[in-house]
């Protein structure tokens, strides 16, 4: 680190970061080590977006709220380099001149050097669901598989979370994301295995293997460089580095295979075995009886999820699924009691509009969103992949699409809406009158149509087969 930039922060009162990704994760631990992590109040960015709200038990706060106590402290901008100019303006249109940047190479060659003075363990495994969140997605199914198999326990599993929590196996040790530990278990797993991009500051190591365990699945809404120009620039170089060292990439279907080949930046292997977590479908008893148990719902009450996905624009108004009209549609149509469940994307930080007094269970802490699908009797849903995954069951999808000319100007999609064997509406009217005439039989042929289009590779195995590859062809179980 270079001697300048040490001295003013030996020299400052008081320390910003701004940043919230993995360099400034990592400066902050360096901070750490040279004993100033005291100085640093808080992580400053532009946007809070889809940033966390705290790192390191210190908040994430946006610029615009803190721009004047700026003015009075040292802001060191801890990003990569080619977002700094952007960042550089950002402070001087604030009046910030206070400010240095990071030399983000020399801080990762400097980081990394340190960490892999320890040998890679033939024996770890580091599994991460959505950068952080809980026990779930195509991870929790391979570890299972793997804790399955792993008689003689000679397995070590880490996960990295946003936070402890207590829902996990007791094979299964938990480490913070981002923190020292986190790039420590990083460094010296055998595997990885993740279901989002690893950004840019990731390295791979020789002698590690990565698992791309990709979260998508569905025909629906383009991702990856189909929409590279809504992408900012530091999400598509990070995913090039994701597809550079990911080893394999798990797929689901006919489709998606196709598509890690014309859009992930990646010609590598893809395991055809279908999805981990889509094995729960070949057991949909034991999740809704899970579910149930979990939140003290009734055996006899059908339930119904609505799990919306989450807008690059700011729309809050596309949220206000009107809960007890759907609730009272659907008793009036399948002449069954019903339980509104609602759920939230991982990314989605905007409210939802619903009336104050609507009655539904806020579902979206629950680790294991798999479950929750295949627990539901009914789906309510707007652009979401989940609709794809859903469609394992058999069971009515429901489309709300109040915002569907500006959702189709943002990302647009795969395959046109009308051609998907879902129930479509624009508005709560309509969704009611959809739900209130809904053709049963209509609906299984157009979903059973469309499911043999895709080339779907899934037979309720795929976790094992995973498991079985890593460790017949990887893992060092001797």
């Amino acid at each position: 680190m270079k001697a300048g930039l040490m001295r003013e922060c030996r020299m400052a009162d008081t320390l910003y970061i701004y940043g919230a990704g993995a360099v400034a994760d990592i400066f902050y631990i360096y901070l750490k080590q040279k004993g100033m992590q005291d100085k640093v109040r808080a992580f400053v960015v532009t946007k809070l977006g889809g940033n966390v709200p705290e790192k390191f038990g210190l908040k994430v706060v946006e610029l615009a709220g803190k721009a004047e106590t700026l003015k009075k402290a040292l802001v060191v901008v801890a990003v990569q380099e080619g977002l700094q100019d952007e960042i550089r303006e950002v402070l001087r249109e604030n009046g910030i001149s206070g400010y240095c940047c990071v030399d983000s190479g020399e801080l990762l060659d400097r980081f990394y050097e340190a960490l892999y003075r320890e040998p890679v363990d033939g024996h770890k495994v580091l599994l991460q669901n959505q950068s952080g969140e809980g026990y779930g997605g195509n991870p929790k199914y391979i570890a299972e598989k793997l804790l399955e198999a792993d008689k003689e326990r000679k397995l070590e599993l880490v996960w990295a979370v946003s936070h402890y929590r207590e829902s996990f196996p007791e094979r299964i040790r938990q480490v913070i994301f981002g923190s020292e530990e986190y790039y420590r278990e990083l460094a010296t797993a055998k595997v990885w295995i993740d279901n989002s991009r690893k950004g840019q500051s990731v390295r791979k190591r020789e002698g590690q293997f990565y698992v791309q365990a990709w979260h998508g699945a569905a025909p629906v809404k383009r991702v990856e460089k189909d929409v590279e120009d809504k992408l900012p620039a530091y999400y598509i170089e990070g995913a090039k580095n994701d597809s550079k060292m990911a080893d394999v990439f798990l797929s689901g279907s006919e489709f998606y295979t196709g598509l890690y080949r014309s859009s992930f930046w990646y010609d590598g292997v893809i395991l055809k075995y279908g999805l981990p977590r889509h094995d729960v479908f070949w057991d949909m008893e034991a999740a809704r009886e899970k579910v149930c148990r979990f939140y003290q719902v009734g055996k006899e009450a059908a339930i119904v999820l609505y799990a919306p996905t989450f807008r690059d624009y700011a729309d809050e108004k596309c949220y206000d699924l009107d809960l007890e009209r759907v609730v009272c549609a659907l008793e009036q149509r399948f002449h069954k009691r019903f339980q509104m469940m609602v759920s939230r994307h991982p990314v989605n930080y905007r409210e939802y509009s619903f009336r104050k007094d609507a009655e539904y269970l806020f579902v979206g802490e629950y680790d294991d969103f798999q479950e929750l699908l295949a627990a539901a009797d009914v789906l309510v849903t707007d652009y979401s992949g989940c609709m794809y995954d859903f469609s394992y069951t058999g069971r009515p999808v429901f489309l709300y699409q109040k915002d569907y000319r500006e959702y189709l100007e943002d990302r647009n999609f795969y395959i046109p809406m009308d051609r998907l064997p879902y129930v479509k509406a624009h508005s709560n009217d309509e969704l009611v009158e959809e739900i209130e005439n809904f053709n049963e039989e209509s609906y299984a042929d157009r979903l059973a149509s469309f499911m043999d289009s895709m080339g779907n590779y899934d037979r309720g195995d795929a976790s094992e087969k995973v498991a079985a590859y890593l460790r017949e062809h990887v893992l060092d179980l001797q």
